[in-house]
């Protein structure tokens, strides 16, 4: 990682809100590997890990989001960095602590699908719900569920089928 000495480390710092450099490396390889990724500059994404919080939106856990760094904290971390960043991701420790390995590689790759071809985050939509589902099952979240490894050799994300649905007969799509 370029200028990686300019980053500020604070041993045995236990805020509520940790830089993560664990999570670059998984992204870096998804990026490498998924071609719906290769946009993605993974070193303008700072990743933060909320320690405390267990958050909800609607009723539901949520395992992490992305989104813009605001300018001033832009400014404020390049003034102390040198660095530039133009997206947090931010992973909810918490919310994520029984989650497996495989679980956590399918969470950075879900919100890295977030950052659009034009460096913009656009939220949920219906075919990001599909993708992650067919592929992955209703509860790829969840301890319930036991998903691949997306990374692992051999394991491409079109030839991962899914879970069999509740109606086999039916089959979820898009409708343009």
């Amino acid at each position: 990682m370029e200028n990686s000495a300019n980053l500020i480390q604070v041993n045995a710092f236990d805020g509520k809100y940790l830089i993560n450099e664990s999570y670059r490396p998984i992204a870096r390889a998804l990026v490498e590997k998924y071609p719906e990724l290769r946009h993605i500059l993974v070193n303008s994404i700072l990743f933060v890990e909320d320690t405390v919080s267990t958050k909800k939106k609607n009723g539901k856990v949520v395992f992490a989001q992305i989104g813009p760094i605001p300018e001033k904290w832009n400014d404020i971390l390049f003034q102390m960095t040198g660095r530039s960043f133009d997206f947090m991701l931010e992973v909810f420790k918490v919310n994520t602590s029984v989650m497996s390995r495989e679980q956590i590689i399918a969470l950075i790759y879900h919100e890295l699908r977030h950052i659009d071809l034009d460096g913009k985050v656009i939220g949920h939509d219906i075919e990001d719900w599909l993708n992650m589902v067919e592929k992955l099952g209703i509860n790829w979240g969840s301890t319930q569920s036991t998903i691949p490894n997306i990374l692992a050799e051999g394991v491409d994300w079109d030839s991962i089928t899914g879970p069999p649905t509740l109606f086999p007969e039916f089959k979820l799509s898009v409708v343009k």
